[in-house]
C-alpha cells in the first residue's frame, strides 16, 4: 500500500455504518454466488468492482481535507458517482449487443469518470507503476498513426476506447476482474475470517512448540509458520507483518543478525504465494488460463516444497556456522496444550484442501463450505465464541482485502484490452522471439528480467496478467509447456518481492528487525535462490510440476531434494567447514544439474557433490584428529 495513505482512525458512526453495510453486502454476495452460481459475467463484475470502489473512500483518507464538514464531500460525491455508474451499467447489460459501435455522450461521460477514478484509486492504494502503464496504453491507442513505423497503427477515437473499456468484457470488466470477482474474492473472505479467528496464532505457536528448541529454532519457526500463513494469505507483505512481528524478535534474541532475521522472514513470506491451496490472486488468474485450479494447485506442490526445504537447510547451516541454539524448554509453548486449544480452527483449512484436491470440488464451492464450517466453529467454539454480529463485522473487515485486488485487476483489464485492440501484444511477442534468436534459454532470461521489473512496481497478480498476455505466447511458440510457461512468469513476479533495489517485503521486514534494508533484501535474495532457479528447471522439463509418469516424478523429486541441499551449502559456503570459492562453484553447478530432470545431469550432479563433500568429510576428520 502507498505509505502516503493512512487508514482512517476516527470515523463518524454514519460512515462506519455505511462501511459495515456495504462490506457485509459485498461479502454475502460473493458467498452466495460461490455456491448458487455467478450472475452473467458483466453484471457480476459490475457489482464486484463498484462495491469495492465505494469502499475506498470509506476505508482510506485519500484527500486529507482538514475541515470536518468538507472532509466528507468528496466521499459522498464518489459514492454517488459510483452508484450511478453501477446502476446504469447493470441496467443496460442485457441490451449492450444492440448498441455495439455506439456511445452516447452520457455513456462516454460515465466511462471516463469510471476510468479516471479507477486509475486514481489504484495509483493511491497500490502504487504508480500500473496506472502509468495503463495511461501509456491509452495514449498509444489514441496516437497510433503518429508513431514510428513498426509500432504505429490506425488509431482509435475516445468513443471507441471508452466503449471497449466500459461496455462488454474486453476492458475494465475483462477476464482479470472476472477472476477476481468469482475466485479470488471468496478466498479473500475465507482468509480474512480465518486469520481473525486466531488461526494464524495457532500456526505460529504449534510450529514454535515443535521446532523452537532445535538449532536455529526461531528461524525455522519463521519458515514453517510463514509457509502455513501463506496458505491463507496471498500477500508477501501481509505475511511479513502477520508472522514477522513475532518471529523476527525471536530470531534476534537467539543470536541471528537483524538483516538475516528480516531476510528469513522475507524469503519465507514471499514463498507463501507459492504454497497451495490459496496462493494469492495470480494463481486464480492462472487457473482461468490453464482451465483448472486443481491443476495449478497440484503443479505448485513440488516446487513450493523444494523452495522451503532449501530455505530450511540454509538456516540450519547458518545456525551451525555461528553455533546458534534454539529456545529453552521454559520458553516453548506446550504442543499438546496449544493443539488442544486451537485444533478446531485448523479444520476449515484442512476441509478446504480435502475438497479442492481430495474430491476435486470447484474452487468456489470448496471455499463456500470452508467458510460456512468456519463460521459455525466461531459461533460455537468454547473460549473464543463470537456473536453473530461479530461474525458479520469480520465479513465486512474481510471485504477490505478485495479492494486492492479489484482495483489492480480492473486496471489490468484496461491494459490488456488496449493491447489486444491495437495488436501490440502480438507484435511484442514476436519481437521477444526475434531478440532471443529462437533460443529458449535466452527468452527465459529476458522474461525473468521483465517479470522482476514489473513485479517490483505492481502486485504479483497484475504483473502476471501482463506477462501472461505478452510473453507466455512467445514461450509456448518455442516449445515450453503451457503450464510451465505460466508458472515461470508467476514465480518471477513473486521473486520481485526479494529482489533489490525494490523489494517491498524485504523493506517491511527490515523495518521490524531494525536492520539495513538493502542488506536485508540482498540476503533474502540469496536465501530465495531456489525460487530463481526452479522456474528454469521446470520449463526445460516440466516433470517437477507433476506432469509425466509417477516413476519419473519420484526420481525428479529425489534428485531435486539432493540438489536443494547442495544449493543451500553453496549459498552458505559451508559443509563440514567453510567452502572455498572453487568448491562452492562446483557444488553450485552440481546442484543445478541435480535439479534438472535427466539421467546424465543427475549423474554429473551427484559426482560433483560427492567429490566436494568427500573432501570436506576427510578434512573435518583430519581436524578432529589434530584436536
Amino acid at each position: 500500500m502507498n505509505p502516503g495513505i493512512e487508514i482512517k482512525k476516527e470515523k463518524i458512526s454514519l460512515q462506519k455504518m455505511a462501511f459495515l453495510i456495504i462490506g457485509i453486502s459485498l461479502s454475502l454476495f460473493h458467498i452466495y454466488t460461490s455456491f448458487f452460481g455467478a450472475l452473467p459475467s458483466y453484471q457480476h463484475r459490475i457489482i464486484h468492482l463498484i462495491f469495492s470502489m465505494v469502499l475506498v473512500p470509506l476505508c482510506y483518507d485519500l484527500f486529507k481535507v482538514k475541515n470536518k464538514i468538507m472532509k466528507y464531500i468528496p466521499t459522498i460525491i464518489i459514492i454517488a458517482a459510483m452508484a450511478t455508474i453501477g446502476i446504469y451499467a447493470y441496467s443496460i447489460a442485457n441490451d449492450m449487443w444492440k448498441q455495439s459501435g455506439t456511445m452516447s455522450s452520457f455513456d462516454m461521460v460515465l466511462a471516463t469518470i469510471l476510468t479516471v477514478t479507477l486509475l486514481f484509486f489504484t495509483w493511491r492504494l497500490v502504487g504508480a507503476a500500473m496506472p502509468i502503464i495503463a495511461i501509456i496504453c491509452i495514449l498509444y491507442a489514441i496516437l497510433g498513426p503518429k508513431l514510428p513505423q513498426g509500432i504505429a497503427h490506425r488509431g482509435y477515437s475516445w468513443a471507441r476506447i471508452t466503449e471497449l473499456l466500459f461496455k462488454g468484457t474486453n476492458g475494465i470488466f475483462g477476464t482479470p476482474l472476472g477472476v477476481s470477482s468469482i475466485y479470488v474474492s471468496i478466498f479473500i473472505i475465507f482468509a480474512g475470517i480465518l486469520e481473525s479467528s486466531g488461526a494464524g496464532d495457532v500456526f505460529i505457536r504449534l510450529t514454535q512448540s515443535l521446532l523452537g528448541g532445535f538449532r536455529g529454532g526461531p528461524a525455522k519457526v519463521a519458515v514453517v509458520a510463514s509457509s502455513l500463513f501463506g496458505t491463507i494469505s496471498g500477500s508477501a507483505v501481509a505475511n511479513v507483518v502477520g508472522t514477522g512481528t513475532f518471529t523476527i524478535p525471536l530470531m534476534k534474541r537467539s543470536g541471528f543478525k537483524a538483516e538475516f532475521s528480516g531476510a528469513v522472514e522475507t524469503a519465507a513470506s514471499s514463498g507463501g504465494q507459492l504454497m497451495p491451496p490459496v496462493m494469492g490472486a495470480a494463481a486464480f488468474i492462472m487457473a482461468d488460463y490453464i482451465g483448472s485450479y486443481q491443476q495449478v494447485v497440484i503443479s505448485a506442490i513440488i516446487p513450493a516444497i523444494l523452495f522451503y526445504i532449501a530455505l530450511f537447510i540454509m538456516i540450519d547451516l547458518e545456525s551451525l556456522k555461528n553455533n546458534l541454539h534454539g529456545q529453552s524448554k521454559e520458553e516453548l509453548p506446550n504442543f499438546k496444550e496449544e493443539f488442544k486449544k486451537g485444533w478446531l480452527l485448523l479444520l476449515p483449512l484442512c476441509l478446504l484442501v480435502f475438497l479442492l484436491v481430495g474430491i476435486r470440488y470447484s474452487a468456489q464451492k470448496s471455499a463456500f463450505f470452508s467458510i460456512i464450517f468456519l463460521i459455525i466453529i466461531m459461533l460455537v467454539y468454547p473460549g473464543k465464541r463470537r456473536s453473530f454480529l461479530e461474525v458479520l463485522k469480520l465479513m465486512a473487515e474481510s471485504s477490505k482485502g478485495m479492494i486492492s485486488v479489484a482495483l489492480t485487476t480492473g486496471t489490468a483489464g484496461i491494459i490488456v484490452g488496449i493491447l489486444m485492440l491495437t495488436g501490440i501484444g502480438y507484435k511484442l511477442s514476436s519481437l521477444l522471439i526475434a531478440l532471443s534468436g529462437g533460443h529458449v534459454i535466452l527468452l527465459l532470461f529476458l522474461t525473468m528480467i521483465t517479470s522482476i521489473i514489473l513485479g517490483m512496481g505492481m502486485p504479483t497478480s497484475a504483473a502476471y496478467v501482463l506477462l501472461a498476455t505478452l510473453i507466455v505466447p512467445a514461450l509456448e511458440k518455442l516449445g515450453v509447456a503451457k503450464i510451465a510457461a505460466h508458472f515461470f512468469v508467476f514465480y518471477f513476479g513473486i521473486m520481485a518481492n526479494v529482489t533489490p533495489p525494490v523489494a517491498v517485503a524485504a523493506y517491511t521486514a527490515a523495518g521490524i528487525a531494525g536492520g539495513d534494508a538493502m542488506k536485508t533484501g540482498f540476503t533474502a535474495w540469496k536465501l530465495s535462490l531456489a525460487g530463481f532457479l526452479m522456474p528454469f528447471m521446470f520449463c526445460l522439463n516440466p516433470v517437477l510440476l507433476g506432469t509425466g509418469k509417477l516413476s519419473e516424478i519420484i526420481i525428479a523429486v529425489i534428485t531435486a531434494l539432493i540438489g536443494s541441499f547442495g544449493l543451500a551449502t553453496a549459498v552458505q559456503r559451508y559443509f563440514k567447514g567453510n567452502l572455498s570459492w572453487i568448491k562452492t562453484i562446483i557444488v553450485f553447478i552440481g546442484s543445478i544439474c541435480l535439479v534438472i530432470p535427466g539421467t546424465l545431469t543427475d549423474i554429473a550432479g551427484l559426482l560433483c557433490l560427492s567429490f566436494i563433500y568427500g573432501i570436506q568429510f576427510l578434512n573435518s576428520k583430519k581436524e578432529q584428529k589434530v584436536v
